[in-house]
């Protein structure tokens, strides 16, 4: 019999995925055999032509999984498809999720479920957080972004609502002046109220950065010279529109940046060249002059031609950063370290098949 664990969180790009990966890869060198499911597909992508959630297709490539997409993702809930479930509701979806569920976890030790972008989405189909756990009796542990002002409140809601199928929290992205808060007085509190904390990750440069290559995909842009250096991670963006010298003054208080300006800025791009710059993003459809393809090359900084607007560009920006995710062997193993300095993974582990027993005692 497989344990099956539910990761799910209140808000979206809470870093669900990331964990999951981490933790997967610190159980299969225990030697555990684990699976992978995303019952309710948020963020649908094309692979050889067929739709598939980029979370589920990102999680099975990182662990090397040969289960079926379709099974790993059952349902996709998107834009597109949300009305049409709203018109007509697929039969028993129920049903195809426990079928998909029972071939995962056939031969695996451990199943890690990841949820949908909130407690509530997917109730459309029947399969919110509550109803999945209820559906596959599967244990939940909760995945929160540290929020000084929020997330003792979140915790205290989450384990109102989801009762004793919580085994826990864990709080993602936590600032160096918040780990006294984390590591002394949240679990003392929250263990007044049954929740317990399973560990959590600090805040990171390189978690919470994007290879240029992706961030190019992500805008829908063309990478024009110094291709070879697209695996590059950029972790903060700048906006170059504004005059010379308040650029070079700014551009020198950050590195690993990309630089966001006008295709036409070709002084605002070499003053972006003279610091610490990653990438160059270029708006507006226009390239740049020689003197910058040459300097860009030269220096193996890639530049990205966009069709889009300055503004639209820094709002994709923005997204692209804020949903990183774990590609390339230098930010896997940064999760994996965070992990296993950071995370109970045996006290999640036995919590779970301890719950698991219980909830199936319980119907007997």
């Amino acid at each position: 019999m497989s344990t099956p664990i539910l990761f799910i969180s209140s808000e979206r790009y809470s870093g669900k995925s990331t964990l999951i990966v981490g933790i997967a890869m610190e159980l299969k060198d225990q030697g555990y055999k684990v699976g992978y499911m995303k019952p309710i597909g948020t963020r649908p992508i094309k692979v050889d032509n067929v739709r598939v959630d980029e979370d589920a297709y990102f999680v099975g490539e990182a662990l090397g999984l040969i289960d079926d997409i379709k099974d790993m993702s059952p349902y996709l809930l998107s834009g597109d498809s949300l009305p049409r479930y709203m018109r007509r509701k697929p039969k028993d979806p129920s049903a195809k999720v426990k079928r998909s569920f029972g071939r995962i976890s056939s031969g695996k030790d451990i199943v890690l479920l990841e949820g949908a972008q909130n407690f509530s989405q997917g109730e459309v189909l029947g399969l919110s957080a509550l109803k999945l756990s209820k559906l596959l009796d599967v244990p939940i542990v909760v995945m929160e972004s540290f929020n000084e002002e929020l997330s003792v409140d979140r915790m205290l809601f989450a384990k109102d609502y989801f009762g004793e199928r919580l085994i826990g929290v864990i709080l993602n992205w936590v600032p160096k002046s918040g780990y006294g808060f984390i590591e002394n007085l949240l679990p003392r509190y929250l263990d007044q109220s049954g929740i317990d904390v399973l560990g959590w990750i600090p805040t990171d440069s390189v978690l919470r950065s994007i290879s240029i290559g992706d961030l190019a995909s992500e805008l829908g842009g063309e990478i024009i010279c110094a291709k070879d250096w697209a695996d590059e991670l950029v972790e903060s963006m700048m906006v170059g529109a504004m005059g010379l010298e308040q650029a070079l003054a700014l551009f020198r208080k950050r590195a690993d940046k990309v630089v966001v300006t006008g295709g036409d800025r070709s002084d605002i791009q070499l003053a972006a060249l003279e610091t610490p710059t990653k990438a160059l993003i270029l708006t507006g459809g226009h390239g740049p002059n020689a003197l910058v393809m040459r300097q860009a090359e030269e220096m193996h900084v890639p530049i990205i031609l966009v069709n889009h607007d300055t503004v639209t560009t820094v709002e994709l920006v923005e997204k692209a950063i804020e949903n990183q995710k774990v590609h390339g062997e230098i930010k896997v193993e940064r999760i994996r370290y965070f992990v296993r300095e950071n995370i109970d993974i045996d006290g999640i582990i036995e919590k779970s098949k301890q719950l698991q027993l219980h909830m199936r005692d319980s119907l007997k």
